[in-house]
């Protein structure tokens, strides 16, 4: 089967526009990201945030020489750990002047001595210096997690300086406006990271400035100070199974990828890759990562994939999540439990619910938290909210497709039957005062303390990397070279890799390290 690119990270500028393929949604977002309005896309893992922010981030560049974009990804957060009580704040400022230096220097845009100097509380009036200055908090932060240092952030500038000198910047070099596009904003389970992050969103608003950023829904903490309806665009990345192009957009993105042997093979089942693109619930990564895992294009194969997927592997990676963050896990197993043993074989038995559930809006707060922490692994989805049902209000859920389907033995059967009845309106209705609830109903919406997750980082550093999904040759080369864990793994470069593994050259070395790296950190960021 064809090698699929899975992740933003790990594709070519070039390459990204062409593989790029929009629908009404996605060009809609786009719009909104190359508006001067601040922009939130709020989507789950792998439905292709940092892809539409990766296009409009190229559009800007290509298309107006007088907007300047920068895209900065705070995947690192996880690893900060500092005496600092506005650590996080401290070290998304230096990130994004050295990310806005750096764009400046390769534009070959001009910045004065007066911008240096506001860009700077060392009076400094180098450019070099003052880059290397924030490299060097960048670093001490980023490797904090080693242990628990105080930092000097006293050359970093007041972030009213900091809009004033990109004022003049704008202002020296006839530009308009500078584009921020932050990728991975804050760890979900660190809501102090989260409200800062929104503070520092907010507080770089300016003329000549406009934030964007990727979210994820359910778990993200906006802070007392930020307001999503009054202080930004609202995008919601949500591509809808019921919508009429839906399986026409996803084959057109498969194809992008795969070789000529898989194209024919869809064009002659094209109701099996509709039941593999279904089962994925509008998330481009999974459905790929399913037909990776294909070794044959045919009903006995995508069978085997979907229940393996749906029943097992996706239910694994949700569970991870409360053995990682120690503070979640009871809400966690729980959500789990009720997903798997109380919703799924109520809307199974009942013939007409599809793949829609309604929770009362009065449920306890533990239940709203489980059933948010579910949205974001992507298991389910909320539809939407104050939906009335027997004379009460409350929220309606899709289950993933592919979730209900692997419970049959026959799962490319079912769907064709699933399909026809997957009317939004038909939905499996659970009270307020269901029974489950009783088994968490006590138990206070959980957020991780520090000293919890300092505790779960440590867990996951001394874990080795065979839990992350890198190919069997790049996992032998590794441990070969005596980098067993993830703590050994993290931080390497490159000449390290050649150095230390025999017959890797800078090619292969390159090819290691990113993919280690992207499988590194979404194993700690979650």
């Amino acid at each position: 089967m064809s090698d699929f690119k899975l992740r933003t990270e790990s594709i070519k500028d070039d390459e990204i526009i062409n593989l790029a393929v929009k629908n009404a949604n996605d060009k809609k977002i786009i719009k909104a990201l190359k508006s001067p309005e601040p922009c939130l896309i709020e989507g789950s893992r792998g439905t292709g945030k940092s892809f539409l922010m990766k296009i409009a981030q190229i559009d800007i560049d290509n298309k107006d020489d007088k907007l300047l974009s920068v895209f900065i990804s705070f995947n690192i957060s996880s690893l900060i750990n500092t005496s600092d009580s506005l650590q996080f704040y401290h070290w998304m400022l230096a990130k994004t002047l050295r990310a806005l230096l750096n764009k400046l220097r390769k534009k070959g845009l001009y910045i004065s001595d007066y911008s240096k100097s506001l860009l700077s509380n060392d009076s400094s009036e180098d450019e070099q210096t003052i880059e290397n200055n924030l490299k060097s908090i960048v670093e001490l932060f980023e490797n904090s997690y080693k242990n628990n240092k105080s930092i000097n952030i006293s050359t970093l500038p007041d972030i009213e300086d900091v809009k004033e000198a990109i004022k003049e910047i704008c202002e020296v070099n006839k530009l308009e406006r500078v584009y921020f596009f932050f990728d991975e904003a804050a760890h979900v389970f660190r809501p102090e990271q989260q409200r800062q992050f929104f503070n520092l969103f907010k507080d770089l608003r300016s003329p000549f400035i406009t934030c964007n950023a990727a979210i994820y829904p359910g778990v993200t903490h906006f802070g007392d100070s930020f307001e999503p309806i009054h202080d930004c665009i609202y995008e919601v990345l949500d591509r809808n199974i019921s919508e009429s192009d839906y399986l026409d957009y996803f084959k057109k993105m498969v194809f992008k990828q795969a070789d000529l042997g898989l194209k024919k093979n869809i064009n002659e089942q094209i109701n099996l890759f509709n039941t593999l693109a279904l089962s994925c619930g509008g998330n481009p990564r999974i459905l790929l990562k399913t037909l990776q895992d294909m070794s044959k294009f045919n009903t006995s194969e995508a069978n085997k994939v979907i229940k393996d997927f749906y029943r097992i592997k996706i239910w694994s990676e949700h569970t991870e999540l409360g053995e990682k963050y120690k503070g979640h896990q009871i809400l966690i197993d729980w959500g789990r439990d009720f997903l798997e043993k109380t919703v799924i074989p109520t809307i199974v038995l009942n013939e007409k619910s599809s793949i829609y559930f309604w929770v009362n809006k009065d449920v306890p707060e533990a239940v709203k938290e489980s059933l948010r922490l579910l949205t974001y692994t992507g298991i389910i989805k909320k539809i939407d909210s104050s939906v009335r049902s027997h004379g009460s209000l409350g929220v309606r859920y899709e289950v993933k497709y592919g979730c209900i389907i692997s419970l049959d033995a026959n799962p490319h059967n079912i769907s064709n039957e699933l399909f026809k009845i997957r009317s939004i309106r038909q939905f499996t209705a659970f009270g307020k005062n269901h029974s489950e609830y009783e088994k968490i109903q006590n138990l206070s919406a959980s957020i991780l303390e520090d000293d919890q997750y300092k505790a779960s980082l440590e867990s996951m550093l001394n874990k080795t990397i065979d839990v992350l999904s890198l190919t069997n040759f790049q996992k032998e080369r590794l441990f070969s070279a005596n980098i067993n864990t993830i703590g050994d793994l993290y931080g390497l470069k490159e000449s390290d890799l050649i150095e230390k593994i025999y017959n890797v050259g800078p090619s292969r070395a390159r090819i290691m390290m990113n993919a280690a790296n992207s499988e590194l950190l979404e194993y700690i960021s979650g």
